[in-house]
């Protein structure tokens, strides 16, 4: 019996339906914007899994908590959007399996009837799994052993004396039926780990591999199937696969506002969204890392895998896509009704912070942009009204873009508890954080956190050092059971560790928090410049690069707006693109030292802030003057003074460079540039505010100095809220860069 794509597509509408993420409508593709194919006439096929509900029979009820996944149907509905609006997947061609669906029997029978069966030669081909992954122990005949990765479908259970057969699906299996598509435009993503962490809460994530390694025989084959004995259990993926994390190390999900996601699937089509052309895939990983980095942490590391020779491998997906950068799409025309707005390309700091009254836009093939303006937002979706009267082209499927992003004045730092704390500690935590201005304190996993109070997880010794690199180097060393326990510090969302703010002794709850409340405000200062990025919305035609002087000279990365039309970039600039080494994630030797270039494509003189954090918790910065001094005053260095239109300029200057700050481990550059000078920022600098002639200088505080910043990018207006902060994209220009020192 032949797969019924419209059943499947019926169930996930419900599923999704319930979370009000919505469900799989079937759209017209006619008029998609700048979804041009290599090969237009090929066909593209999807197979989209989740499992957010899975019953106790698949876990151990032992060590379970909170055993219910909630990003998984996030992760379906994150790719169905994309892979419709940015990449031209026909709707009916986008199979979605969710909960209950999502059997070990209908996996397989989707996988063979929907993407075996139907793909030809030419098709393209994409299957996602998002669920708990497994690693199982397979015992044969002749009493040998060998470890497998697998995922866990809903029908799972976990082996038994009765029944010693496993029923995860094994990866070998799934190549094995891979390897009949006709077509090597394939590209697989799992979103799911294999790591025994013995927690399914992991700071404020939660965990996607099953904490035990069920020990059991093959599976059992439905009838007519081949026996699981003629697998070739170390053949490689065919096409492209992108992986979460390797095998055995920590994948997560975490919580944003409004939804859960997995942190790779969220970061994958963030970067594709925010692609002018669909990246080769290891560019898109370390992409990817450079996201994850920033939102929740270091640990989880995404990989690829292609067996395919590197110059005919597939790119990310098999197609290119010459979209725009959006932040979403269109998915309604409105008409007497709010239009319906996706907003999966926004960054989701500012998707948490963007406060009605924002305005988008929505860009034509040709024509002029439709001003919207932004009325509620749920989780990834929101709804907008016409500022203007109704437009003659259709509004739906066309691409969107920020225009003026409405922030909240008061802005807090959110650090959750980490749930492994007692609750004296958490009660003692939560009274010392409340004494903090700007704090707000939650209980992990309750909602999006910008950082986590605790102890290093106590757990076993490989399983800690295997998740947090360098833990048996920080604070007491595993005791005689096994565990390890630490004092008390700060970390990522995932449980990576903050440099510098855990000691290797016990102290007080309160004694802790007073220690790193300079650390806590650090942290929000970084929070609201990260607030002004804006590389993807800038109207402001301006580019920098990022430059290697030592060990030798060579660009190493370089950011353009994105939004100005073809802007002429100076030839060096141009010279940088084509040579930079790394586009995405850097890691740079102690030893080296760097340099910026900045150049400004535009016909107005632009001011520049430079703003640095490092993992010390430390703050540098450098401004430009507003203007000249008068007359009978010293002259100013024409370097200090706001970059002229059309000017490029290098810092610091020509012939000197910077050395890697002391013992961080990275380092965060912001590059504001804007059409007002930085009059309240030049005020918290003080009188002799640090120049690109003097070089940087630490800033005593950083929170003062992010908090004069979004004051100056703030346009005042009427019909602005009294309580928000209006920042308009044809003003100013955030370019960022991080790097990791080793």
């Amino acid at each position: 019996m032949r797969l019924d794509r419209r059943a499947f597509l019926q169930r996930a509408t419900l599923a999704l339906g319930a979370l009000g993420l919505g469900g799989t409508t079937l759209l017209s593709t006619a008029g998609q914007y700048q979804q041009a194919l290599a090969k237009p006439a090929r066909r593209k096929l999807a197979l989209l899994i989740g499992i957010n509900a899975y019953p106790d029979r698949a876990l151990d009820t032992g060590v379970a908590q909170d055993i219910a996944l909630r990003g998984c149907l996030t992760d379906v509905e994150l790719q169905r959007q994309l892979l419709i609006y940015r990449f031209g997947f026909a709707p009916v061609d986008v199979v979605t399996l969710t909960n209950q669906a999502a059997t070990r029997a209908g996996i397989l029978t989707a996988i063979d009837e929907h993407l075996v069966q139907q793909a030809t030669a030419d098709d393209v081909v994409l299957l996602h799994f998002s669920g708990y992954g497994s690693e199982v122990l397979v015992q044969g005949d002749d009493g040998t052993s060998q470890t497998q990765s697998a995922w866990v479908p809903v029908d799972s259970r976990l082996p038994s004396e009765d029944s010693p057969a496993l029923t995860d699906l094994l990866e070998a299996e799934l190549v094995a039926q891979l390897s009949h598509l006709a077509t090597t435009n394939l590209t697989t993503v799992i979103d799911a780990g294999s790591q025994d962490a013995g927690y399914l809460r992991w700071g404020n994530s939660r965990v996607r591999s099953r904490p035990t390694v069920p020990t059991g025989t093959l599976p059992t084959q439905p009838q007519g199937q081949p026996p699981l004995l003629d697998v070739h259990w170390d053949a490689p993926w065919p096409g492209l696969l992108l992986r979460a994390a390797p095998p055995g190390r920590l994948v997560l999900e975490s919580q944003w506002d409004g939804f859960s996601a997995g942190v790779f699937t969220y970061a994958l089509t963030q970067s594709l969204w925010a692609a002018a052309s669909a990246p080769d895939p290891d560019a898109l990983i370390r992409r990817i890392g450079q996201y994850l980095q920033r939102w929740v942490g270091i640990d989880q590391q995404p990989v690829v895998g292609d067996r395919l020779p590197a110059r005919s491998g597939p790119g990310v997906y098999g197609l290119p896509t010459e979209a725009a950068i959006a932040a979403g799409v269109v998915l309604s025309n409105g008409g007497a009704r709010p239009i319906d707005l996706w907003l999966g390309g926004l960054p989701p700091l500012v998707l948490r912070y963007l406060q009605p009254g924002s305005c988008l836009v929505a860009l034509p093939s040709s024509g002029p942009a439709i001003p919207l303006r932004l009325e509620s937002r749920s989780g990834l979706r929101a709804q907008a009204k016409l500022v203007n009267d109704p437009p003659p082209v259709l509004l739906v499927q066309l691409p969107i873009y920020e225009q003026v992003r409405l922030l909240p004045q008061a802005i807090d730092l959110v650090v959750a508890l980490d749930s492994q704390l007692k609750r004296v500690e958490r009660v003692d935590a939560t009274s010392a954080l409340a004494g903090l201005s700007l704090v707000t304190v939650v209980t992990a996993g309750e909602k999006a956190a910008d950082c986590l109070f605790g102890r290093l997880p106590i757990g076993p010794s490989p399983t800690l050092t295997a998740a947090l690199p360098g833990v048996a180097t920080v604070g007491p060393r595993p005791n005689s059971d096994g565990l390890a326990e630490s004092s008390y510090g700060l970390f990522a969302p995932n449980r990576t560790l903050l440099p510098g703010t855990m000691l290797a002794k016990e102290e007080a709850v309160k004694t802790a928090v007073n220690r790193l409340g300079p650390y806590l405000q650090t942290l929000l200062a970084l929070k609201l410049v990260r607030l002004t990025e804006n590389r993807a919305a800038s109207q402001l035609a301006v580019a920098a690069v990022l430059a290697s002087v030592q060990p030798k000279i060579a660009p190493l990365w370089v950011q353009t707006t994105e939004r100005p039309v073809a802007p002429t970039w100076p030839l060096s600039i141009r010279q940088a693109q084509k040579a930079q080494t790394t586009p995405e994630q850097l890691r740079l030797p102690r030893d080296s030292r760097i340099s910026y270039q900045i150049a400004n494509a535009t016909s107005q003189d632009l001011h520049l802030l430079l703003i640095s954090f490092d993992s010390r918790g430390e703050c540098t910065a450098l401004v430009t003057l507003p203007e000249p001094p008068p007359e009978d005053e010293p002259e100013t260095p024409q370097d200090a003074t706001p970059l002229a239109a059309g000017q490029m300029i290098s810092f610091p200057v020509e012939g000197q460079s910077w050395a890697m700050p002391g013992s961080s481990t990275w380092v965060e550059a912001h590059l504001i540039l804007s059409t007002r000078p930085f009059q309240r920022c030049l005020t918290v600098l003080g009188a002799a505010p640090p120049s690109l002639v003097t070089g940087f200088r630490p800033i005593a505080q950083p929170l003062k100095l992010a908090q004069a910043l979004l004051q100056d990018l703030d346009t005042s207006s009427d019909d602005k809220p009294q309580d928000a902060i209006a920042l308009h994209h044809d003003r100013w220009a955030t370019l960022s860069f991080r790097y990791a020192i080793a």
